[in-house]
Parts: C-alpha cells; structure tokens; sequence
C-alpha cells in the first residue's frame, strides 16, 4: 500500500478527530434525544457501506475518566462477516442477530449508569480514493443506519462550545445489506472484568 497523500491524510486526521477527540465533549447525557438548539451546518453528503457501528459509554468512576465501548459491531465485506460483542448488562436486547437498535429505555439506562453516550459508525470507501467516514450519529439515525447495508448520509456539524464543533452524520437514504451474512460471530463480554466498578 502506497503513503496516503497529503489530502487523504487531512481526511484521516478529520475524520479521527470528528470520532476519537471532539466527539467525546459532545453525547447524549439526558434521557431526550433532542436535536441542538445550534443550526447544524450541512459539510457533506456521503454514501457508503456501513461496516462498524459502536455505543460508548463515559466511565466516571475511572481515574482518570475515560469512554469505552458497551457494544461493537463489525462487518468484514470480503469475508461477509458481522463480528464483535456487547456487554448485556447495558446492551440486552439490543442486538437481534447482525442489526442493532438501541431503544430509548436502554438510553436511558446507559445515561442513569453512566451519565453520557456517543453512538458512533464507520462506513465506506465514500470515494474513489477509498477514503471512510468516521462520526457520530444521535440515536434514531444510529438505529436508521443498517450494518452491512449501503446508506447515503448527511454529515453535518453542531456548535457544541464556542471553540467546539462536534462531526455527525444522519441517513437520507438506506439499503439494507444484499444478503445475510455468511457468518455471525457475536460474543458477550462484562465491562465490570475489564473495569473496577462496573
């Protein structure tokens, strides 16, 4: 594989920043999933395969605090493979074989135990240089946006602070995957063992 070009690697370092460092001052902490009172500002429309949706959680108790998964999914298109796993603790009933849909009761849960979440997807090439989007979504488009499935999305960007923009994304139109998976390997892991207090 070549080196990325000095544009792709703008796009990378966009696109982990929207995912990894700006995302986690922006989450869901209340039981409503409202929109911002900021206008978003329309960056882009994107279409691609989605191949990993994600639910973080805020550990507090952590010192320092720091966010983890409760859940991931991956789809590997070349094998046509969904694997990953959930904490079912937090995430029961979430996940029904390869999809899942987080239901306002579980948001609430996750935010009574933790006090924030982010949901975050992956999905691409969006284009010819190969190039995948990383962001957040709010609940519902999180639920909207199918895992394997081909989606077309909005990515936008919400005034979070006045030195803070924050990356989401929210389908305009989806496809659900061709074909089942040949394979699902999900597995179920307990945050308390990898984490005191949990």
């Amino acid at each position: 594989m070549s080196p990325p070009s000095s544009r792709r690697r703008f796009l990378a370092l966009c696109a982990t920043g929207c995912s990894a460092s700006l995302t986690g001052c922006e989450a869901i902490s209340s039981s409503n999933d409202t929109q911002s009172t900021t206008t978003p500002e329309i960056i882009q429309s994107a279409s691609g395969q989605v191949w990993q949706k994600e639910v973080d959680v805020k550990l507090s108790q952590a010192d320092p605090a720091i966010w983890t998964e409760v859940l991931r999914l991956q789809f590997d298109c070349e094998q046509n493979e969904v694997f990953g796993g959930f904490d079912p603790k937090y995430i029961d009933g979430a996940v029904n074989n390869a999809s899942v849909t987080i239901s306002s009761e579980t948001q609430d849960t996750l935010i009574a135990e933790f006090g924030q979440v982010k949901y975050n997807v992956k999905l691409g090439p969006i284009n010819e240089d190969g190039d995948h989007l990383h962001a957040q979504a709010r609940r519902e488009a999180f639920n909207g946006l199918p895992l394997a499935g081909h989606v077309s999305v909005e990515n936008f960007w919400v005034q979070a602070t006045d030195d803070l923009r924050v990356g989401y994304v929210r389908p305009t139109e989806t496809e659900p995957p061709s074909q089942s998976p040949a394979s699902v390997d999900i597995g179920r892991f307990n945050l308390g063992d990898r984490f005191d207090g949990y």
